[in-house]
Protein backbone atom coordinates (compact mmCIF):
# COMPACT_ATOMS: atom_id res chain seq x y z
CA UNK A 1 0.00 0.00 0.00
CA UNK A 2 1.73 3.43 -1.15
CA UNK A 3 0.99 6.77 0.46
CA UNK A 4 -1.33 7.64 -2.16
CA UNK A 5 -3.85 4.98 -1.03
CA UNK A 6 -4.71 6.77 1.87
CA UNK A 7 -2.76 9.84 2.46
CA UNK A 8 -1.62 11.71 -0.46
CA UNK A 9 1.87 12.44 0.65
CA UNK A 10 2.79 14.62 -2.33
CA UNK A 11 -0.54 16.78 -2.22
CA UNK A 12 1.43 18.03 1.17
CA UNK A 13 4.43 18.75 -0.88
CA UNK A 14 3.14 22.84 -0.66
CA UNK A 15 2.67 23.18 2.74
CA UNK A 16 5.69 21.02 4.10
CA UNK A 17 8.26 24.13 4.89
CA UNK A 18 5.25 25.88 6.97
CA UNK A 19 5.11 22.31 8.93
CA UNK A 20 8.70 21.87 9.38
CA UNK A 21 9.15 25.43 10.26
CA UNK A 22 6.71 24.72 13.16
CA UNK A 23 8.74 21.98 14.85
CA UNK A 24 12.14 23.17 13.97
CA UNK A 25 14.40 23.49 16.82
CA UNK A 26 16.48 26.71 17.29
CA UNK A 27 19.93 25.42 16.19
CA UNK A 28 21.21 28.74 18.26
CA UNK A 29 20.01 27.58 21.44
CA UNK A 30 21.90 23.92 21.31
CA UNK A 31 22.35 23.42 24.78
CA UNK A 32 25.83 22.10 26.84
CA UNK A 33 26.19 18.24 26.84
CA UNK A 34 27.97 15.69 28.37
CA UNK A 35 28.32 11.71 27.89
CA UNK A 36 28.73 11.48 32.04
CA UNK A 37 25.12 10.51 33.03
CA UNK A 38 23.71 12.21 36.22
CA UNK A 39 23.45 10.20 39.35
CA UNK A 40 20.21 9.27 39.37
CA UNK A 41 20.21 8.16 35.95
CA UNK A 42 19.21 4.65 36.53
CA UNK A 43 16.53 5.59 39.17
CA UNK A 44 14.68 8.34 36.22
CA UNK A 45 14.64 5.53 33.87
CA UNK A 46 12.78 3.01 35.90
CA UNK A 47 10.21 5.72 36.85
CA UNK A 48 9.61 6.33 33.39
CA UNK A 49 9.36 2.67 32.66
CA UNK A 50 6.75 3.00 34.74
CA UNK A 51 4.41 4.93 33.01
CA UNK A 52 2.30 2.42 30.93
CA UNK A 53 -0.73 4.75 30.07
CA UNK A 54 -1.24 7.62 28.35
CA UNK A 55 -2.24 9.85 26.12
CA UNK A 56 -0.87 12.83 24.04
CA UNK A 57 -1.17 14.73 20.81
CA UNK A 58 1.05 16.42 18.38
CA UNK A 59 2.05 17.22 14.97
CA UNK A 60 4.78 14.90 13.14
CA UNK A 61 6.68 16.60 10.27
CA UNK A 62 8.44 14.14 7.73
CA UNK A 63 10.80 15.04 4.91
CA UNK A 64 12.22 12.72 2.34
CA UNK A 65 14.70 13.83 -0.78
CA UNK A 66 11.47 14.60 -2.79
CA UNK A 67 8.80 14.27 -0.44
CA UNK A 68 7.27 16.36 2.79
CA UNK A 69 4.54 16.64 4.96
CA UNK A 70 3.02 16.58 8.25
CA UNK A 71 0.54 15.03 10.35
CA UNK A 72 -1.51 15.70 13.67
CA UNK A 73 -0.51 12.80 15.75
CA UNK A 74 -3.07 11.82 18.35
CA UNK A 75 -1.49 8.22 20.38
CA UNK A 76 -3.30 6.36 23.39
CA UNK A 77 -1.67 3.74 25.27
CA UNK A 78 -2.92 1.46 27.96
CA UNK A 79 -0.07 -1.42 29.00
CA UNK A 80 0.20 -3.10 25.89
CA UNK A 81 -2.17 -2.06 24.04
CA UNK A 82 -2.55 1.33 21.88
CA UNK A 83 -4.05 3.45 19.14
CA UNK A 84 -2.56 5.78 17.13
CA UNK A 85 -4.25 8.27 14.38
CA UNK A 86 -2.39 10.29 11.82
CA UNK A 87 -4.25 12.92 10.38
CA UNK A 88 -3.13 15.06 7.26
CA UNK A 89 -3.84 18.39 6.72
CA UNK A 90 -6.29 19.51 4.27
CA UNK A 91 -8.78 16.41 4.62
CA UNK A 92 -5.97 14.29 2.94
CA UNK A 93 -6.72 11.26 4.88
CA UNK A 94 -6.62 9.44 8.10
CA UNK A 95 -4.19 6.13 9.28
CA UNK A 96 -5.56 4.21 12.31
CA UNK A 97 -2.90 2.57 13.86
CA UNK A 98 -4.42 -0.21 16.83
CA UNK A 99 -2.63 -3.27 18.32
CA UNK A 100 -1.45 -5.09 21.76
CA UNK A 101 1.14 -7.64 21.81
CA UNK A 102 -0.61 -10.13 19.41
CA UNK A 103 -0.38 -8.05 16.78
CA UNK A 104 -1.59 -4.72 14.85
CA UNK A 105 -3.69 -3.32 12.41
CA UNK A 106 -3.82 0.24 10.17
CA UNK A 107 -6.82 1.19 8.37
CA UNK A 108 -6.83 3.82 5.68
CA UNK A 109 -9.85 4.98 3.33
CA UNK A 110 -8.92 2.39 1.27
CA UNK A 111 -9.43 -0.82 4.15
CA UNK A 112 -7.17 -2.37 6.62
CA UNK A 113 -4.22 -4.46 6.77
CA UNK A 114 -2.62 -6.64 9.72
CA UNK A 115 0.72 -7.64 10.61
CA UNK A 116 3.21 -8.48 13.84
CA UNK A 117 5.13 -5.17 13.33
CA UNK A 118 3.62 -1.33 13.68
CA UNK A 119 6.74 -0.06 12.07
CA UNK A 120 6.23 -2.22 8.82
CA UNK A 121 2.61 -1.66 8.32
CA UNK A 122 3.04 2.72 8.54
CA UNK A 123 6.31 2.41 6.26
CA UNK A 124 4.32 0.14 3.57
CA UNK A 125 1.30 3.17 4.04
CA UNK A 126 3.79 6.12 4.13
CA UNK A 127 6.29 5.36 2.29
CA UNK A 128 8.66 6.55 5.13
CA UNK A 129 10.25 4.43 7.88
CA UNK A 130 8.62 6.03 11.41
CA UNK A 131 9.64 4.24 14.08
CA UNK A 132 6.63 3.50 16.35
CA UNK A 133 8.06 0.64 18.26
CA UNK A 134 11.19 2.96 19.55
CA UNK A 135 9.23 6.20 19.85
CA UNK A 136 7.03 4.17 22.52
CA UNK A 137 10.21 4.68 25.04
CA UNK A 138 12.09 7.61 23.73
CA UNK A 139 8.73 9.82 24.34
CA UNK A 140 9.29 9.32 27.79
CA UNK A 141 12.89 10.19 27.63
CA UNK A 142 14.34 6.76 27.56
CA UNK A 143 16.39 4.51 25.80
CA UNK A 144 14.30 0.91 24.25
CA UNK A 145 15.06 -1.06 26.99
CA UNK A 146 15.91 -4.39 24.62
CA UNK A 147 18.02 -2.71 21.75
CA UNK A 148 21.93 -1.68 22.82
CA UNK A 149 22.65 2.29 22.88
CA UNK A 150 25.30 3.68 20.99
CA UNK A 151 25.31 6.93 22.05
CA UNK A 152 23.40 9.14 25.21
CA UNK A 153 24.14 12.46 25.71
CA UNK A 154 22.60 15.09 28.46
CA UNK A 155 21.82 18.12 29.09
CA UNK A 156 23.01 20.71 31.77
CA UNK A 157 19.71 19.51 33.62
CA UNK A 158 20.74 15.82 33.79
CA UNK A 159 17.93 15.18 31.17
CA UNK A 160 19.13 12.77 27.99
CA UNK A 161 19.17 15.15 24.74
CA UNK A 162 20.99 12.74 22.20
CA UNK A 163 20.32 8.95 21.59
CA UNK A 164 21.37 6.77 18.90
CA UNK A 165 19.78 3.87 18.84
CA UNK A 166 18.32 0.75 16.16
CA UNK A 167 20.12 2.88 13.69
CA UNK A 168 18.26 6.35 14.70
CA UNK A 169 19.96 9.64 15.97
CA UNK A 170 17.65 10.77 18.07
CA UNK A 171 17.50 14.67 19.72
CA UNK A 172 15.18 15.34 22.79
CA UNK A 173 14.32 18.60 24.24
CA UNK A 174 11.63 21.02 25.64
CA UNK A 175 11.18 19.19 28.78
CA UNK A 176 8.50 19.97 30.81
CA UNK A 177 6.30 19.45 33.86
CA UNK A 178 3.82 16.09 33.27
CA UNK A 179 2.42 14.91 36.59
CA UNK A 180 5.41 14.21 38.37
CA UNK A 181 7.46 13.29 35.93
CA UNK A 182 9.49 15.74 33.57
CA UNK A 183 9.15 14.84 30.14
CA UNK A 184 10.75 15.84 26.53
CA UNK A 185 7.84 17.81 23.60
CA UNK A 186 10.05 18.14 20.77
CA UNK A 187 11.68 15.43 18.83
CA UNK A 188 14.13 15.10 16.02
CA UNK A 189 15.12 12.26 14.62
CA UNK A 190 17.37 11.04 11.27
CA UNK A 191 19.36 7.79 9.85
CA UNK A 192 23.01 7.90 8.64
CA UNK A 193 22.18 5.55 6.20
CA UNK A 194 19.19 7.58 4.88
CA UNK A 195 20.28 10.79 5.07
CA UNK A 196 17.59 12.39 3.12
CA UNK A 197 15.25 11.76 5.88
CA UNK A 198 14.17 13.80 8.74
CA UNK A 199 11.57 13.45 11.04
CA UNK A 200 10.23 16.05 13.59
CA UNK A 201 7.46 15.96 16.27
CA UNK A 202 6.26 18.51 18.34
CA UNK A 203 4.37 17.24 21.71
CA UNK A 204 1.40 19.54 22.21
CA UNK A 205 -0.02 17.85 25.39
CA UNK A 206 0.76 15.02 27.62
CA UNK A 207 -1.77 13.21 29.70
CA UNK A 208 -1.11 10.47 31.98
CA UNK A 209 -3.60 7.46 32.31
CA UNK A 210 -1.53 5.87 35.11
CA UNK A 211 -3.87 5.28 38.54
CA UNK A 212 -0.49 5.89 40.70
CA UNK A 213 2.52 7.70 39.38
CA UNK A 214 5.38 7.80 41.39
Amino acid sequence: MSWTAGIHFKVLRGVVVVALLAVQFSCSLLPKVTSQSPDNWLQTVAQRQQLSSWKLTGRLGMQTKINGGSLDLFWKQENDAYKIRLIAAMGQGTILIQGDAHGVMLRTNEGASYADNADELLASSLGVSVPLAGLHDWLRGVPTADRPVQKQLWDEQGQLYKLVQNGWNIEMSDYKKVGKHVLPHAFYLDRDDQPELEIRLMIRQWTLLDKIVS
